[in-house]
């Protein structure tokens, strides 16, 4: 008897240490996953880990504005572009349980001059309602290119264009940032607040998020705020600031009075200080937060399911609930501006949650996203490669053809780090045929292009495209050849056998 209690304690005393052991492996898998994100600049931005509300990783990476050389820090406030959905999806609720309304209220009944009276506010919640997205204001811009619109053009455009719903109200699931600005509506109607004073109130401060706000076009843009960088192309070397891209100029500026479907900024600190909170009563009643993590169904009663950034998932009541329960209940929301990206995921079964951010709307967000979520949990992670082009146009650019031919042998022979994309390389060769602005430009498309034909050789739009730059150049000959191939490859191809009609005359 005494050597069992003897085990017994033995073991109890075991647990606190191979508990800490475990919790020392999977700090150290997360340190070296960002050790080669670092590395390899995989992520401009911030991130921040949490484990049973105790952070195991915070970090910052790259610069907040590129042109300056100011480097993204702990501190810095990031674009939230739709995860802010979730702040639209806690203000309704919470509405709706002071007795505001009833989610499956007509939204008519409380704007009648809505043009789509089968609409509820459960629909628009769930992006089942119908209703397009932005494109509905592509006409309104170019008729007026220097007006800013706001939540109160919305419904008065949609009587003007008198458009029928792309599907029955519930019958589909379709993602619309109008369905949140109407929301937006309906919090300020039903409140008496603005929207922006009532997510203040009873969202950031309930919470504790001091860091987090509002940010259109009639503020002022605080100064630890990131600025969101693109490239306003593949010949591009360095990002810039977004705002000042006229391709997206429609969506930084004219657009940028819009609420409820995004324009909130916040820090890693914040996000994580609103993920605990969700996890009492401070923001709403745990069956009400209950009910936004529930499958949302649509008419016939199918579940509403759709690809995301973490593979299957539905769409509840402004979140993503990820499919796949083998790691826990997962629910997230992801979000995008032109030049910035991010990630907020919560593993509720086993309180872990992590914010990703990145200004430069870096396409390695999901994919570390998915790694974090798989060290957590003691899986395997996939290998994050970056793709070489960037690498390789710098060198294009700066050193010449010679050079950037033996940088892209380096990077290609490390697979283990870059990969190789296709159709990234067809745009930079065609971009430096049309676009490109040195002496030499023909020659480095001419380059690009026959490099993609030999690292892609089965690809018809590979001999396509290299036959277009060849004509262009007045290499006639070589261009039939090119095109014969890229038909042979694909008979379907009639743009390449148009030009080759051109071509034989």
């Amino acid at each position: 008897m005494k050597n069992i209690v003897k085990n017994l304690a033995l073991a109890y005393m075991l647990i606190p240490s191979m508990a800490f052991s475990q919790e020392q492996v999977i700090s150290k898998r997360i340190d070296s996953l960002f050790q080669v994100i670092s590395e390899y600049k995989m992520l401009n931005g911030a991130a921040q880990i949490t484990v049973n509300n105790n952070t195991i990783y915070k970090s910052s990476f790259g610069y907040s504005d590129f042109a300056r050389g100011q480097s993204n820090t702990k501190t810095t406030s990031f674009a939230l572009g739709s995860v802010s959905k979730i702040f639209t999806s806690i203000a309704i609720l919470q509405l709706r349980d002071r007795g505001k309304f009833k989610l499956d209220d007509r939204f008519i009944k409380y704007f009648p001059e809505f043009p789509y009276p089968n609409i509820t506010v459960r629909q628009l919640l769930s992006h089942t309602s119908g209703l397009p997205d932005y494109n509905v204001f592509e006409s309104a811009v170019a008729k007026q290119p220097e007006k800013v619109f706001n939540n109160g053009d919305i419904i008065p455009l949609l009587k003007s264009l008198n458009q029928s719903l792309i599907f029955n109200p519930g019958e589909k699931w379709q993602y619309s940032n109008l369905n949140f600005c109407l929301l937006a509506l309906l919090v300020e109607k039903v409140s008496g607040s603005s929207f922006e004073v009532y997510v203040a109130k009873k969202v950031f401060q309930p919470a504790g998020m001091s860091e987090t706000y509002f940010y259109t076009s009639k503020h002022i843009k605080p100064l630890k705020q990131a600025i969101n960088h693109d490239y306003p192309l593949f010949i591009n070397t360095v990002p810039i600031d977004a705002d000042s891209i006229k391709k997206v100029k429609w969506r930084t500026y004219n657009l940028n009075g819009l609420l409820g479907q995004g324009n909130i900024y916040s820090t890693t600190t914040d996000m994580i200080r609103f993920d605990q909170a969700l996890y009492g009563t401070k923001l709403l009643k745990s069956e009400s937060l209950n009910e936004a993590l529930a499958v949302s169904q649509l008419n016939l009663g199918m579940p509403n399911i759709t690809e995301s950034a973490l593979g299957k998932a539905v769409y509840g009541l402004g979140w993503y609930v990820l499919q796949d329960t083998t790691l826990g209940k997962i629910v997230f929301h992801t979000g995008g501006v032109p030049g910035a990206i991010c990630m907020f995921v919560r593993n509720i079964s086993r309180k872990q949650s992590f914010i990703l951010f990145d200004n430069t709307f870096s396409p390695n967000v999901f994919n570390i996203g998915k790694n974090i979520l798989k060290i957590l949990n003691a899986r395997p992670t996939e290998t994050l490669r970056k793709s070489l082009t960037r690498d390789y146009v710098i060198a294009l650019t700066e050193r010449g053809i010679d050079n950037a031919f033996i940088k892209l042998c380096a990077l290609k022979s490390d697979s283990l780090h870059y990969s190789l994309n296709e159709d990234e390389m067809n745009e930079l060769g065609l971009q430096l045929l049309y676009a490109g602005k040195t002496p030499g430009h023909v020659s480095e498309a001419l380059e690009v292009l026959k490099l993609n034909v030999l690292l892609f050789p089965l690809s018809f739009n590979t001999y396509d495209s290299y036959g277009e730059a060849l004509a262009f150049a007045g290499k006639k000959q070589e261009a039939i050849e090119m095109y014969k191939k890229s038909i042979e490859l694909n008979h379907q191809n009639t743009g390449g056998q148009a030009a080759l009609e051109q071509l034989l005359k």
